[in-house]
């Protein structure tokens, strides 16, 4: 694909996920909850005493790391489901 259409298709996506993202801490108060806790437990690594600075920088590129993965895999089902619900269409005769 053309560079400059992927880079839209990412804005794209991005803008979709945030959406989502707002949308469902919204509707679902444990997943707010849930925003908080793991805000609560950030916030109590970085200023644990019992943990080295070293261990803490671990922790840190894991969790970017992991977070970056997510974003992809979620890009990828977005996708995924955007081929699904198009070939379920066609298959109903209702696009072709």
């Amino acid at each position: 694909m053309d560079e400059k259409l992927l880079d839209l298709l990412d804005m794209a996506l991005a803008e979709r996920f945030q959406l989502a993202y707002s949308a469902m801490r919204e509707s679902d108060p444990r997943s707010e909850e849930l925003v908080q806790e793991l805000l609560e437990l950030s916030t109590s690594i970085q200023n644990s005493a019992e943990i080295t600075q070293h261990t803490k920088d671990r922790i840190d590129n894991y969790l970017t790391e992991n977070s970056d993965m997510e974003v992809t895999f979620q890009k990828h089902l977005y996708i995924q489901g955007a081929k699904d619900c198009v070939a379920v269409l066609r298959e109903l005769g209702v696009i072709q």
